[in-house]
């Protein structure tokens, strides 16, 4: 008796025949999900708060904030592979694509360090810095990396650049020397795609950048949405937001994941509150 019952598929059409020959059999470990959330309390904290500092805090942050805040409550989500075991990074770092114009436009980031235990007008304010510093070609560890990966071959560059992540990875080798800062990518990525009009978007994991989960920030825009009101169930228009979540699925599965969401909507359905309950833990001495 084999172990499945089968029977030949005859004939199999055109598609499934170029299918075959285009593509292995699935190994990649990439989960994606949708949030979709009411900003409007977003919105007038994140006024607030570029009020009150004096740096222009948008959602965008807020949403960097937010991730790292529950990394730092779930940590078993903020993690790295070495040898196909699962380690815990120890700081929350979360990395911010930047896009940089000119004649050739390209796109790039900056990492935010210990982004759990910076307020979001501090968060702003450093991503405002570290994005112009990138943009101005005044980032000079950037600048670094950027030269290094311009003397790659295109022909040898995958095989190089998996090196590399072994190296700085899987052996947890410091390679600042060699222009490649320190775990460069951090625990999460965020991109905010809704200051290029797009709604929303999937991105992929980054096999090099070891980094478990990545958020894209869609376009925020006005939706009609059912909300209770004085007479009960009420159709209102509120500014909606969807974040776009792929993340790997060797790090993370639908509970733990199902967490990461949960804290999300909470921070963004009343962010003075969980921003009052982090404030006096990390509070200076």
């Amino acid at each position: 008796m084999p172990n499945v019952e089968l029977q030949p598929y005859s004939r199999p059409s055109m598609w499934r025949r170029m299918s075959f020959a285009n593509w292995a059999d699935p190994v990649d470990p990439q989960v994606y999900g949708r949030l979709e959330l009411d900003m409007s309390n977003a919105i007038r904290f994140a006024e607030q708060e570029s009020a009150r500092t004096g740096a222009k805090v948008t959602p965008t942050h807020l949403v960097v904030r937010a991730v790292a805040l529950a990394l730092a409550r779930h940590p078993d989500a903020n993690a790295l592979i070495r040898w196909r075991r699962v380690y815990r990074r120890t700081h929350v770092d979360v990395f911010c694509q930047v896009a940089i114009p000119g004649e050739k436009p390209d796109l790039s980031g900056t990492v935010l360090r210990d982004a759990d235990r910076k307020p979001p007008g501090e968060l702003a304010l450093e991503l405002q810095n570290k994005a112009a510093e990138v943009r101005t070609g005044k980032d000079k560890e950037m600048v670094k990396t950027r030269r290094t990966l311009d003397l790659l071959p295109s022909l040898i560059s995958r095989a190089i650049l998996s090196f590399v992540a072994f190296l700085t990875y899987t052996l947890n080798l410091n390679l600042r020397l060699f222009g490649i800062p320190r775990d460069p990518f951090g625990g999460a990525m965020v991109s905010s795609i809704g200051s290029l009009g797009i709604p929303e978007g999937w991105p992929p994991l980054v096999p090099m950048s070891s980094t478990p989960l990545l958020i894209a920030v869609g376009r925020i825009e006005d939706k009609p949405v059912v909300r209770e009101g004085p007479s009960g169930k009420e159709i209102v228009i509120r500014p909606m937001c969807v974040l776009s979540c792929t993340f790997d699925h060797r790090v993370m599965d639908g509970f733990l994941g199902g967490k990461l969401s949960r804290f999300v909507e909470e921070y963004f359905a009343d962010p003075w509150a969980v921003e009052a309950q982090f404030a006096a833990p990390h509070q200076d001495p």
